[in-house]
């Protein structure tokens, strides 16, 4: 049976479609905060992160780009915790700490150098290439197998999914493996095509 997370009456003063007042958004962010709203992020940061940029900063980064994308109307809730929203954000972050060999550069310096660098330009097209070839290889799984993968993807445990999904712990890890395998033997074959 698939767990159901309502949008928590905090979380919903956070997005515009809930709340029309944008001092009282801004205040709902302090207040999520003071709440622990972000303690299970700060908790995947500190297990995801390798790199040699400080989690906290990883935190700030990934605070400022969910605010900017609840504020612009990209959040939409998906019957998942708003805290693996910002896990994905959080990861995304990790792995651009990673390219960048935990070297810190700031997000204007970044935007510059996109700018002015046109091989950054064709790396960021490749990304997002790549993405696109991941995204419909997760769209070819089975569907319990593709949510479980999401599931890892937002920084869910093994018992975490078997608990949301109500199987057993087992199960999970092999849908796992039978995903990643499935994964990386489409994308071998969309990247060689």
């Amino acid at each position: 049976m698939l767990a159901i997370y309502p949008l928590d009456p905090l979380v919903q003063r956070l997005i515009p479609a809930y709340n029309t007042d944008p001092g009282d958004r801004t205040t709902a962010w302090g207040d999520w905060l003071r709440a622990g709203g972000a303690a299970a992020v700060e908790k995947f940061i500190r297990w995801a992160n390798g790199t040699e940029v400080e989690d906290d900063e990883i935190l700030q980064e990934t605070l400022v780009v969910a605010y900017k994308k609840v504020e612009c109307g990209a959040y939409e809730h998906r019957n998942l915790p708003f805290s693996a929203f910002l896990k994905k954000i959080a990861w995304y972050k990790i792995m651009e700490a990673s390219r960048k060999h935990g070297q810190h550069v700031s997000l204007d310096l970044l935007h510059e150098e996109l700018i002015a660098d046109e091989s950054a330009n064709h790396e960021r097209i490749e990304h997002w290439k790549e993405v696109e070839i991941l995204r419909a290889a997760l769209g070819a799984l089975p569907p319990r197998r593709s949510r479980i993968m999401l599931l890892y993807e937002d920084g869910y445990s093994t018992a975490e999914i078997a608990g949301k999904l109500g199987i057993r712990e087992a199960l999970v890890r092999k849908e796992k493996s039978l995903g990643l395998r499935q994964l990386r033997q489409q994308v071998h074959i969309e990247k060689a095509g």
